[in-house]
């Protein structure tokens, strides 16, 4: 299971790798605000392709690291408000606190958030928070007292996507505060079938009923929220998204022809399986004409080859970066 990190150590390199990865523009002296009428002064960092603003306080609270964040797609100005923060306890455990440093088995570093937004503000407490995001990563974490818990996981510490990772979460807590809702316009959590051929989308989220894949796939798992962002953008260029926020499930839809598309991130036979199985169930009822795509890795690619023989159609993708580029989604949405 995966266990909160306490010990100082860890918890100073995981901070020192934070700053060195998250490098960027450096903004000096900006006066920046945050709900509850609190302020401070000094530098942020803007990473431009992220969309988001950073900066690490230790001063402000005694034992405790204050990880700030805003939202911010154009150049900062010398006044920001900030969006949210992710602070951690600089040795030890406080549930009281929104962050988290976490490790899995194999002694891989996550920064985690629990879910609390805004201070507890009408309508943003964390169950709302949780509804909104629930195609994210939630998972059960035991704390330092054997007592366990839930949190999200935004980014592994070593993954090659920290960056865009920790930017989703910020766009997320920005589109949920902006909106005011209590989660009735969920994050994209799953790609949805419409229920008949050119007919409106039926919500829903497969997820929600999946158990999560076995500790080290938790990296991939992160990944999850990159991937629906970049092919909800490719198939909007096609015109092929629903009308309404880009916040709402994502389904691929043409006049003929309706197409039920699984993502999956992992690559280990159990995870291949459970994601074709889910995309032959729900074909089955999904009426005539209706396209199976199955959106997988590149390294997945092999295990899946006779996939067309059951009329799955395979879109693999490989990261670019810190971007999914899509191989064989044209073919598969034609």
């Amino acid at each position: 299971m995966l266990e909160v990190v306490t010990a100082a150590r860890p918890i100073a390199e995981a901070l020192r790798t934070l700053r060195r990865r998250l490098a960027g523009m450096t903004v000096p002296d900006v006066s920046i605000s945050w709900h509850g009428g609190g302020g401070v002064r000094g530098d942020i960092v803007w990473l431009r392709d992220e969309r988001f603003w950073w900066r690490l306080d230790a001063a402000r609270h005694p034992g405790r690291c204050s990880l700030m964040f805003g939202h911010e797609a154009r150049t900062p100005s010398h006044s920001e408000s900030a969006t949210c923060e992710i602070n951690l306890r600089t040795k030890g455990a406080d549930r009281r606190l929104a962050g988290a440093l976490v490790r899995d088995e194999a002694g891989k570093l996550y920064l985690a958030h629990s879910g609390k937004i805004g201070g507890g503000r009408t309508g943003r407490r964390r169950p709302a928070f949780r509804a909104y995001l629930a195609g994210g990563n939630w998972q059960t974490v035991r704390w330092p007292d054997g007592r366990e818990g839930e949190l999200l996981l935004i980014a592994p510490l070593d993954g090659p996507r920290l960056g865009r990772q920790i930017g989703r979460f910020v766009q997320a807590v920005h589109r949920y505060k902006r909106r005011h809702i209590d989660g009735d316009t969920p994050m994209p959590a799953a790609l949805v079938v419409p229920t008949a051929a050119g007919g409106a989308a039926k919500r829903g989220f497969a997820e929600e009923a999946t158990p999560f894949a076995e500790p080290p796939s938790l990296a991939a798992l992160c990944d999850r929220g990159l991937l629906l962002d970049a092919l909800g953008d490719e198939l909007n260029r096609r015109g092929l998204i629903g009308e309404g926020a880009p916040s709402a499930p994502l389904f691929a839809t043409r006049k003929l022809a309706a197409r039920l598309i699984e993502l999956e991130t992992g690559t280990s036979a159990a995870a291949l399986e459970r994601a074709v199985g889910r995309l032959l169930l729900r074909g089955a009822g999904a009426g005539d004409g209706t396209r199976a795509i199955l959106v997988a890795p590149d390294a997945a690619a092999p295990m899946l080859a006779a996939l067309a023989r059951h009329g799955v159609t395979l879109v693999r993708y490989r990261w670019q970066r810190a971007r999914p580029v899509f191989t064989g989604l044209d073919a598969a949405l034609g």
